[in-house]
């Protein structure tokens, strides 16, 4: 089931949202309207502007007033691809993206790419510029839009080849429409504008008839009609204005093997567009195996969904009511879409109730919308023709030999029993082969085996004839008993088939999740992933990690070993870079053998699932399905992982903090009372005693230095009050005046007090803070300006009021700090490269943890041309 989350969608959205270009669509409702030239116009007036503009493709279709405007934009090269003998010219996506223009022109979003291509289809080409946060402008017709492709077949009797999904539109953040009338258009074919003459006559008399370009003009205004409304609506969503918001609609399509379920895809894509609704598309799976043309049909139908943004669910069960309703009630779905089955002739004369009948009784409040099919779609089969499926010789001869044993037997047994008794073995013998065999080998046994046992064993012998009616209803029972046991000892058997096959999935996911529940070690669970993979999908599998530099780590895979080579190696970094699937069955480069699976956690490819099948058959849907659950666990392993690093990373930062903490705080309580007594011995000494000169300078060198690991104790205690909790700022109002003078006093002695310019409004200026702890903290910066640095270089201490705030900077003539490291100065413990000796990196992170308490902050900048600045930010006292 492909469920995405919508919380998940929506984090990631937001997340990349600053980094996807924007998608700007042309649209009109035929070719020759001017979306090329409205395209160019626009361009060059953003050109104009100072945007740096790149045409990535244009056609001009040798329309003169067109290649005009083409003059003085930067054009790409196109891209030469030769095809069996042919050369081919296309769209440069590599050389764009390595350019990295602002805005791309892309001409023709429906055009289909040359084989060999990296994506089949240019408007995926478009996706992954726009994923380079690269702005796109492109045209479209009408036409091309793949819901309306049935709708563009009842009007013009064309089939289009090229569509892009309606997904695309919803991509768009802008869709300008390009109009004109039927009328115009006509005078623009007459006078050549739009195909040469010889074309123009033949077009206007076909595809542009009026009446085909006014049904074309309606759609192509409803559907810009329809974006603007889902535009508007998310707009007033986001401003919380009130108005019409989104339905809680959500719409549920059948899907099953025949033609029609395209037609009832595409409308179903329609209708939840215009409701602005969710929508699922759902295929219930019968206990009849299903032919290699009708699981290919079955994949294409799903495909379709998906592309145009349907979420796709796989069940399995015969009662196919009951599976639809049952899935119904699960995802609260509102609304039912299925075909109007063609009800035959018998059940109509017996009133048997149909499929749809019994839908509708069992819907409840759920509406059930049946479509009718159009009379080209009838003659394929609602469901696939069974009873005579494709024939298989070997079980056809094993019910040939096994009749040939029972008859044999019945010769020999015929003169100890009855011809009763024969019977009875031929019915075993049909219930064995619809057993072992096919059901169609079962009927055929139950044919032979009424024929057989009439002709040779039922009175007259040798005959067709019956000796009374009771042979006859006897030989008729027969046949009608033959053909139900074969038909449900086949039915029990493909029954007991899925069910192993179910079986075996469960046990796969089961073993997958108990390996991600138990492991601690993500290659283990890896390689059990890949085991499982490769059991179930025949294949060799293996897990490719990327590293801290998003760089694939190809030579330690995790599972199989896989040789690659360069361009696929190129590939998997492709698939790292632009988070999408890319090789076999997928939309880039399908033509590669091997399928590159990104595996995604917290918004990042943490690893590539890289899968090389061993048969060169298509997976169906159930493998595919499969595959899905399989990369989602992967996922989570990825995610549990990841979480597991961050949480040892985080225990192990704690425990680190507590044992620094504690040794911290033990030590700087041990020091304090010896460097207090040692500092009171020393002030006695030079207060009270007349020393030599020679003495006092030893004496002062001493005290300043006991001065210096007393402060470095301090800065310690405070940390560890910090860190633990508990220190509290005591609020009063203090003068900002009063609170320079004081850190001044305490950091700078009479030769320094000349470098400090101070530069303060005059007036008083407060402040509601603690006192104790903005002094320190400004103390510290100032310290580290005058440590750190120039010698003899000025400092200035400006304060000002900017919005309600008292801002205290601090400048010094240094060079600043280097850019990468600017951030990591008020880490605890921090000291730069070329700090000078001395200090223990706590200053500046102790005085933006007290700012911080007091309600502000403290930010550090480097100045042009030179010069560093760390700020003080604090609220300003209001007057009373």
């Amino acid at each position: 089931m492909e469920r995405p989350d919508p919380d998940a969608v929506l984090a990631r959205v937001k997340a990349e949202e600053s980094h996807r270009g924007k998608l700007k669509i042309f649209f009109g409702m035929c070719p020759g309207v001017g979306k090329t030239y409205a395209m160019l116009q626009e361009a060059r007036q953003r050109q104009t502007e100072g945007f740096r503009v790149l045409v990535g493709v244009v056609c001009t279709h040798g329309r003169s007033e067109t290649q005009a405007l083409l003059e003085g934009l930067e054009q790409v090269p196109p891209k030469i691809v030769n095809y069996r003998g042919i050369t081919l010219e296309e769209m440069d996506i590599d050389e764009i993206l390595k350019r990295r223009p602002q805005l791309v022109l892309v001409d023709e979003l429906a055009h289909t790419n040359a084989p060999g291509s990296r994506h089949p289809k240019r408007y995926q080409d478009v996706l992954e510029i726009l994923s380079a946060d690269i702005d796109v402008f492109t045209t479209l017709n009408v036409q091309h839009v793949d819901s309306r492709r049935e709708d563009i077949l009842a009007v013009t009797r064309v089939v289009v080849g090229e569509t892009v999904p309606d997904t695309i539109l919803d991509e768009a953040s802008e869709i300008t429409l390009v109009d004109l009338s039927p009328q115009a258009l006509h005078q623009r074919l007459a006078e050549g504008k739009v195909y040469v003459p010889s074309q123009a006559q033949a077009a206007a008399a076909n595809f542009f008839k009026t009446e085909n370009l006014t049904a074309l003009r309606e759609m192509a205004l409803r559907l810009t009609t329809a974006h603007v409304n889902r535009n508007l609506r998310s707009l007033m969503l986001a401003k919380g204005l009130s108005g019409p918001t989104k339905s809680g609609e959500r719409i549920l399509v059948a899907v099953g093997v025949t033609p029609f379920s395209e037609s009832l895809i595409r409308m179903t894509r329609r209708w939840a567009g215009m409701l602005d609704a969710s929508w699922i598309a759902l295929h219930v799976e019968g206990s009849a195996p299903l032919s290699e043309e009708h699981k290919e049909l079955l994949m294409k139908n799903l495909a379709l969904a998906r592309q145009l943004g349907a979420e796709t669910i796989h069940q399995v069960g015969d009662d196919l009511a009951q599976v639809i309703i049952d899935v119904a009630n699960k995802e609260n779905v509102t609304q039912i879409i299925i075909g109007k089955s063609v009800e035959k002739k018998w059940e109509r004369l017996l009133r048997i109730p149909t499929m749809v009948d019994r839908l509708v009784n069992l819907s409840g409040q759920i509406d059930v919308h049946m479509v009718r099919m159009s009379s080209g779609e009838k003659s394929f089969p609602l469901r696939p023709r069974y009873f005579l499926s494709r024939i298989k010789p070997r079980e056809y001869g094993l019910s040939f030999f096994m009749f040939a044993i029972a008859t044999i037997v019945n010769m020999l047994l015929e003169p100890l029993a009855g011809y009763q008794m024969l019977g009875l073995m031929y019915l075993l013998t049909v219930v064995l082969s619809g057993a072992f065999l096919g059901r169609s080998a079962a009927f055929m046994l139950a044919a032979l085996s009424a024929l057989a046992w009439d002709f040779l064993f039922i009175p007259p012998k040798y005959t067709f004839s019956f000796r009374s009616g009771y042979d006859l209803g006897l030989l008729v029972m027969f046949f009608i008993t033959a053909l139900m046991m074969g038909f449900i000892t086949s039915k029990l058997r493909r029954q007991k088939e899925i069910e192993q096959k179910q079986r075996l999935r469960s046990e796969s996911l089961y073993e997958l999740t108990r390996a991600l529940a138990v492991s601690t070690d993500i290659a283990q669970a890896m390689r059990v992933a890949c085991a499982q993979i490769n059991l179930l999908l025949h294949s060799k599998s293996c897990v490719l990690m990327i590293d801290e530099n998003d760089q694939p780590l190809f030579m330690n895979p995790i599972g199989d070993t896989i040789e690659m080579t360069d361009n696929q190696k190129g590939l998997v970094q492709w698939v790292v870079a632009n988070k999408k699937a890319a090789g076999r069955f997928s939309d880039t480069l399908p033509q590669q053998p091997l399928m590159y699976l990104p595996l995604r956690a917290s918004g990042q490819v943490r690893a590539v699932l890289t899968i090389k099948l061993l048969i060169d058959k298509p997976l169906d849907l159930a493998q595919r399905t499969l595959l899905e659950s399989f990369t989602a666990l992967m996922t989570v392993m990825l995610e549990k992982d990841q979480l597991l690093k961050i949480s040892r990373e985080a225990k192990m930062k704690e425990d680190t903090q507590n044992l620094q903490s504690a040794l911290l705080d033990n030590l700087s309580h041990e020091l304090k009372t010896p460097l207090t007594i040692i500092s009171g011995y020393l002030d006695a000494l030079v207060l009270f005693h007349q020393w030599p000169k020679d003495a006092m300078d030893l004496l002062e060198e001493c005290r300043l230095a006991c001065l210096r690991l007393t402060s470095g104790v301090d800065a310690v205690l405070d940390l560890t009050k910090l860190d633990t909790g508990n220190l509290r700022p005591n609020f009063a109002w203090c003068e900002v005046k009063d609170i320079i003078a004081q850190a001044l006093k305490q950091v700078v002695s009479q030769p320094v007090e000349e470098r400090i310019h101070l530069d303060c409004p005059s007036g008083p200026l407060y402040v509601n803070a603690d006192f104790y702890m903005v002094t320190q903290s400004l103390k510290n910066i100032v310290h580290n300006a005058l440590v750190h640095g120039p010698e003899g270089e000025e400092i200035d201490i400006h304060v000002r009021i900017m919005d309600q705030k008292i801002r205290i900077s601090v400048i010094d003539q240094g060079e600043g700090i280097p850019k990468e490291t600017l951030a990591k100065i008020f880490d605890k413990f921090y000291r730069g490269a070329k700090t000078k000796k001395g200090g223990l990196g706590l200053g500046l992170s102790i005085a933006r943890r007290f700012v911080q308490l007091n309600e502000g902050d403290v930010e550090a900048e480097n100045l042009s041309p030179k010069g560093f600045m760390v700020t003080i930010t604090l609220p300003m006292a209001e007057k009373e």
